[in-house]
């Protein structure tokens, strides 16, 4: 990169009602005689000058630039006017429609800026942004920055002027307007204020306090004070991603920001995690961000590493790096162990490759990597490395081998040469271990679901856990001996991204000390167990036997990952009466072990029962006949236990009509996501078409589309209805999330369970819709599909 933008002063002539504006902008870029162009999808670019000349372009839509001959030398001053519409889907600038009215507002992550104004959309090319609104005078505006003045403009509207941004990349600018409803905590020196459209900010001062907190623990950590004098919180209606880190305003759906009454322990834990994801972002990623996409699982693993740390921080109850176990490791490790993963560092090169590692190796691999660098560096060291990494490349971009450097540079260990392993070679090991007297013996090999190693290996940091302690070493090659007594197990705390398969003996001891094992360790024997068993190491009989003694722990993680194992088992296995026995047996016995929910009980034990609850319904029929009649008293009843009441209601009367009244009575994202999620549980033809008209109609958000389909599809009774209607569901999302890699995610979902029984018939029907925006997803769905028939034809 030799040509810089400097400047950005945008102005933006919005008309709320028509959904339509003009803009004026002009560029301060210097180069060295390289061919000035802009990135440009779908604006109507009236007019270009340089330099006060006259400069033609043309529209490359392919590159979605905007091209001219004119070579940028030196300083250079570029004028643009140009109109677009307001877009409907949830890309660039774009409407955002709730019953009242409609906001608008913008989600520009990855390449999304391009479809609201002309610039350079590359991370490299930081710019300050100058920021003019004119919009009604009735209307408010929200960008990054404060409000610096407003000036009434005499025809009913008015000119909104934000102060300048510091120098950051396209994808964080933000851009809002509507009727909005205010809430505002101080931070220190930071003004925290959370939005939402007016009449809709339904919550508890939760979220302001979770995100003092987080800014509080973040600058800290880092040694750096928050670098904005105030951050939004804002809740959009109609939202295609979770949340996003807009430099000093955030945008969150609304089901992971507000809190009240309705909100369930889940999805409070969620939105406590959401919070300080984005906020981590604040430091890593927007004041110091990434060269390029290819290091976008810095980013994202880092803020979600981060914030795990964060809110275990807050909320040492919430045993919180548990959930970090279940949210992102198991996600990495089952999507690593396919032959159609990727590295860690990608390469990227098209709009449709970044939107395609928006993904579990881009989040919880990289995430459970820089966790099993931590504890192989000590977490002093970690974070110091973290300190001079943000300190050198402040309001920069930097690269991962810079971050290595920094916590080698502090720690004096090897860092470079085992990160560089991990985030350049795709998969993981698995280490076999046996013992020969008081020497352990180790080996390594990739571990594979369909059972095919391939000769890597990996520098490995291995932490032994014996009688006495714990000890740390560094396994390089693929065999290793290690002198060792009283030798318990690997992989102290699950801080390590591998799996362990035990001799039958290390077994046998391991059982006989259950006991001393924390709970982050239990979680990674049974989360192993269940992978042997998908990779056919071990079979159904086998695995059930193996994870016995573990059903009747108590621990959260622990009986969680077990009930969603069961689940995954039962949907799989319907027919097999052994399964389905020791299935129902462990759900019935913690639900009895939870009872009701109590005052000031562990919220924990509210999120399991939630859960556990929740799988119930879907597998006993008599379970989910004794919770059904609860759904006359929805909106009171607990709402950890409302998806399950949903889905229970669903299963026993298969009434539409009812749920359909509930989803229209519903003051709440979240009790929407349970109705919907019960009206998948809905069967015959008749309740599926009327499911997905609710989708076309706009009665069902446009964010909640793939959410439908999903669920259809864990539906054993509906999955042959859902497979005819795929073409549909593949249309309504690609239309609807342009630019992202939601089609690939929701057909890596759906494959693996619509295509039992029917997998030639799959694969013919997916070479039809194959493109290159969602081939990654079909290529993992097709993958997981051959995994799941293994799996039900060997049991």
């Amino acid at each position: 990169m030799i040509m810089e933008i400097t400047k950005y002063d945008l102005t933006l002539d919005i008309d709320f009602k028509s959904l339509r504006y003009t803009g004026k902008e002009t560029i301060n870029v210097s180069g060295q005689g390289e061919n000035f162009f802009l990135n440009s999808v779908g604006l109507d670019v009236k007019s270009l000058m340089i330099d006060g000349n006259p400069t033609k372009f043309t529209l490359n839509a392919k590159e979605q630039a905007l091209e001219t001959d004119h070579k940028i030398t030196g300083n250079s001053k570029v004028e643009l006017e140009f109109q677009a519409n307001v877009g409907n889907i949830l890309q660039g600038l774009y409407v955002a429609n709730y019953k009242e009215g409609h906001i608008l507002t913008t989600q520009f992550e990855s390449t999304g800026a391009r479809r609201a104004f002309p610039c350079i959309d590359h991370p490299k090319y930081k710019a300050v942004f100058s920021l003019k609104l004119n919009i009604d005078s009735g209307l408010e505006a929200i960008s990054n920055m404060p409000v610096l003045r407003e000036e009434e403009q005499g025809n009913g509207k008015k000119l909104v002027v934000f102060q300048d941004t510091p120098r950051m990349s396209t994808y964080l600018l933000y851009i809002g307007v509507g009727s909005f409803d205010h809430m505002e905590k101080a931070f220190g020196k930071v003004k925290g204020i959370l939005t939402a459209p007016k009449g809709h900010l339904l919550t508890t001062e939760f979220p302001l306090s979770e995100a003092g907190g987080a800014i509080k623990y973040f600058e800290d950590y880092y040694g750096i004070e928050f670098a904005l004098p105030k951050v939004h919180l804002i809740s959009v209606p109609e939202f295609g991603a979770g949340a996003m880190e807009n430099w000093g305003a955030i945008t969150f759906r609304e089901v992971v920001l507000l809190v009240n009454e309705n909100t369930s322990a889940s999805v409070k834990q969620t939105v406590s995690e959401v919070i300080a994801h984005e906020l981590a972002h604040q430091w890593f990623g927007d004041l110091v961000t990434m060269e390029w996409w290819n290091d976008l699982w810095l980013n994202e693993s880092f803020a979600t590493f981060m914030a795990h740390k964060a809110v275990n921080s807050m909320h040492p109850d919430w045993h919180f790096f548990g959930k970090f176990l279940l949210a992102e490791t198991a996600g990495a490790f089952t999507g690593d162990s396919l032959h159609n993963t990727h590295p860690i560092d990608a390469d990227v090169k098209s709009p449709d490759d970044i939107a395609q590692i928006f993904d579990e190796i881009s989040y919880g691999k990289g995430a459970s990597i820089l966790r099993m660098i931590e504890g192989y560096v000590g977490e002093k060291n970690f974070r110091d490395g973290i300190r001079k990494y943000l300190q050198d490349n402040r309001y920069g971009n930097a690269k991962g081998s810079d971050l290595w450097s920094s916590i080698e540079k502090v720690s004096g260990m090897p860092v470079s040469k085992v990160m560089e392993a991990w985030i350049k070679q795709k998969g993981y090991p698995i280490l076999n271990v046996r013992k020969d007297g008081d020497q352990l013996h180790i080996t390594q090999e990739r571990f594979m679901l369909d059972g095919k190693p391939d000769g890597s290996s990996w520098p490995v940091p291995l932490t032994v856990v014996n009688g006495n302690g714990v000890k740390s070493t560094l396994m390089e090659g693929s065999e290793m001996k290690l002198e060792t007594k009283d030798f318990i197990k690997l992989n102290s705390g699950e801080t390590g991204f591998y799996r362990v398969l035990y001799s039958p003996d290390l077994i046998a001891n391991l059982n006989s000390n259950l006991k001393g094992l924390s709970y982050l360790d239990a979680w990674g024997i049974v989360n192993d167990y269940f992978a042997f068993l998908k990779a056919g190491r071990i079979n159904l009989d086998q695995y059930l036997e193996s994870v016995g003694p573990f059903t009747k722990l108590e621990e959260f993680v622990v009986a969680q990952e077990l009930s969603s194992q069961f689940f995954t088992l039962s949907l799989l296995l319907p027919e097999n009466s052994k399964l389905t026995s020791v299935v129902k047996e462990f759900y019935r016995t913690h639900l009895k072990r939870l009872g009701d929910k109590k005052q000031g009980e562990d919220e924990n034990d509210a999120v399991l029962r939630g859960a556990i609850a929740l799988n119930l319904a879907m597998v006993d029929e008599k379970y989910a006949e004794e919770i059904a009649p609860k759904v006359e008293s929805f909106f009171s009843a607990d709402p950890d236990l409302r998806q399950a009441i949903a889905v229970a209601y669903a299963g026993t009367s298969n009434d539409f009509k009812k749920l359909e009244k509930l989803l229209d009575e519903s003051k709440t994202d979240e009790d929407r996501i349970k109705i919907i999620s019960g009206m998948s549980w809905l069967n015959g033809e008749d309740n599926f078409r009327k499911l997905l008209e609710l989708v076309r109609n706009g009665k069902i958000k446009k964010q909640d589309s793939l959410r439908v389909y999903m669920s259809i599809s864990l539906n054993p009774e509906q999955r042959s209805l859902m497979f005819s209607g795929m073409s549909e569901a593949v249309k309504t999302v690609e239309e609807y999330f342009q630019g992202t890699g939601y089609t690939g995610m929701m057909l890596e979902a759906m494959i693996p369970f619509l295509g039992i029984g029917r997998k030639d018939a799959m694969r013919k029907y997916l070479d039809t819709i194959r493109v290159d925006s969602y081939s990654k997803g079909i290529d993992k769905g097709m993958e997981l599909l051959e995994i799941n028939s293994r799996l039900v034809a060997s049991s």
